[in-house]
């Protein structure tokens, strides 16, 4: 059996040394041969995990007091807290891959029977005499000795040398890189402002001024993160460990229980990475305001699997027949396209440079809209702007006497796809150019133009430049905002494996509609990532940012948002 064993330190609620064991049952006490040490038990407690929620306890060597009696073993049930001497025990919610899991806490300083002592009357010094001995000989070799590099540099750097205390042993550990590389190595009282006090949340904040808070603090109050400082989270002087906290007690001490918040509506319990242990993911997925986006679009946050949603981008695209190499062939290889074609990787290795007209369609979908002048194309985006040069064209091309003339003496091009131009018009040249660019908005609006990827509505209005209604598109950019995905890695793996790289998680070749969901949910990260297959185990930050780009500066959200200038800024 696997047990998780959480030793709280006293300095807030996310300190904690966590410790896992291993073996039949757990074991605590003072005596030699028990897992977890706990100086000034009198004998030894066993905990054998029984059921879902609880565990039965056995004291050998005394008894404990429990409901008003003394007993020597009982049933304990997640939640409820058995003071020991000296200690306070409680069950918690094991997570993931633990049989149980147990919150240890001081209550006060047992006594310890090292057995054997030996009496200082029975040698010359008295005991007086020789604490304050040793007392003094303590601050002269911890105290006095060390300080002489404060005041003597050179001194101190031949101290270094000899096997005598330096300053040295006033250091807990080394710096990380990251504060070695800035400098701060050599200043101690960068961080460390004020003597014998912990370092404070202003010191951190003079360097690192971007940090926002891990919530919106307008949404979630203030004094739900109010106990918490920087460093409760990011040790320094910790090797081997991290700057960074990725144990997974940063994320569901609060989150395994979301009911307990004020502000938790909507919010469903995460304690681990398994379909029992972490909810479906939450696509963002885009709604236009109003018929066609005419309002603009807001994000609706939507948990639910994603082929059980449509998309709304007012897009018509099939993924299938760009992708099926006897339909569509890439002009200058002559073979079929691939994603690559189309979707490019950005520099973050996340997400993916828009799909644009310009860039990746008018190669094969070009808007040339006059037979007689097929390399003449339409400006694209621009509804006004395409009208408008429709309607100027053939105006110009009917008013014009010899363009005129040379028009009705020669045949159009046939383009295939393309209705063919009129060669020649009665009625004056303002007449027959506003009539062939009306019947030519018509052809490119409601046949084969725009219409073949865009929503077009026709208004009915006699004006070519408002009679239709192009809708405008709006593509998702980023289906969960709220966590990070490495698709270089990801593609990386593929390639080794000689796989389809992109359709290992995104089905597009079988998809005919561009409403068409193709972002992948829980259930095909579960294959490979959760916890209890331990194929490639994350952890919650390997998924999830702690410091939310869209939260409150953490500068503003405590209170010092002017109180303090970076180091080199020029402020006093």
């Amino acid at each position: 059996m696997h047990f998780l064993v959480r030793k709280q330190t006293g300095r807030g609620s996310a300190e904690a040394l966590e410790t896992e064991y291993e073996g039949n049952r757990l074991t605590l006490g003072g005596a030699e041969g028990a897992m977890v040490q706990l100086p000034g038990l009198p004998g030894v407690v066993e905990i054998t995990p029984k059921g879902a929620d609880g565990a039965s306890l056995r004291a050998r060597g005394f008894r404990f007091e429990l409901d008003g009696r003394e007993v020597s073993k009982a049933d304990l049930q997640q939640g409820v807290a058995l003071e020991l001497p000296g200690h306070r025990l409680e069950l918690i919610a094991p997570p993931a891959g633990f049989d149980l899991a147990l919150r240890l806490e001081a209550t006060a300083t047992a006594a310890v029977n090292y057995g054997g002592a030996l009496e200082l009357e029975q040698v010359i010094w008295s005991r007086r005499r020789s604490s304050w001995l040793l007392a003094l000989l303590v601050l002269v070799l911890c105290l006095v000795v060390p300080a002489v590099v404060l005041f003597e540099p050179e001194l101190g750097a031949r101290l270094r040398s000899l096997p005598l205390p330096d300053d040295g042993m006033w250091s807990s550990g080394p710096l990380v890189a990251a504060h070695r590389t800035t400098g701060i190595g050599d200043d101690c009282q960068a961080c460390h402002t004020e003597p014998f006090k912990m370092v404070q949340d202003e010191a951190c904040l003079v360097c690192h001024r971007e940090v926002n808070e891990h919530v919106d603090v307008t949404v979630h109050p203030a004094q739900h993160f109010s106990g918490e400082r920087c460093a409760s989270c990011h040790r320094e002087h910790n090797e081997p460990q991290a700057l960074v906290r990725r144990d997974r007690g940063l994320c569901v001490d609060c989150h395994a229980q979301p009911a307990d918040w004020p502000d938790a509506e909507g919010m469903e319990a995460v304690s681990g990475f398994t379909e029992a242990a972490h909810p479906e993911f939450r696509l963002a997925l885009l709604t236009p305001r109003g018929p066609g986006g005419v309002h603009g679009w807001q994000v609706d946050r939507v948990r639910a699997l994603p082929e059980t949603q449509r998309e709304r981008s007012n897009l018509k695209f099939t993924h299938a027949v760009h992708m099926d190499v006897d339909k569509v062939q890439d002009k200058l290889s002559s073979e079929g396209l691939e994603c690559a074609s189309c979707h490019t990787l950005k520099d973050d290795g996340e997400h993916f440079e828009p799909v644009t007209m310009d860039a990746h369609c008018r190669s094969c979908h070009g808007l040339n809209f006059d037979s007689f002048e097929p390399e003449l194309e339409l400006p694209h985006g621009d509804l006004r702007a395409a009208t408008v040069a429709m309607e100027a064209h053939f105006i110009r091309e009917f008013t014009d006497p010899v363009l005129r003339q040379e028009r009705a003496a020669k045949k159009p091009r046939r383009v295939p796809g393309k209705r063919d131009a009129a060669g020649s018009c009665e009625g004056s040249g303002l007449e027959c150019g506003r009539r062939e660019a009306m019947s030519e908005a018509g052809f490119q609006f409601a046949e084969t133009g725009c219409v073949t990827c865009h929503e077009v509505t026709e208004t009915g209005m006699q004006s070519i430049h408002d009679r239709w209604y192009v809708e405008p598109i709006k593509v998702t950019g980023d289906w969960y905002p709220h966590s990070s995905f490495d698709h270089s890695s990801h593609l990386s793996l593929a390639r080794e494996q000689g796989r389809n790289v992109c359709e290992t998680c995104h089905d597009a070749s079988a998809s005919d509609q561009a409403a068409d969901i193709l972002i992948p949910g829980r259930e095909n990260c579960l294959g490979c990532h959760a916890d209890n297959e331990r194929v490639s185990a994350v952890d919650c930050v390997s998924c999830h940012v702690y410091h939310e780009a869209g939260a409150t500066p953490a500068l503003q959200a405590r209170g010092h948002d002017t109180a303090y200038e970076p180091a080199g800024s020029g402020g006093e």
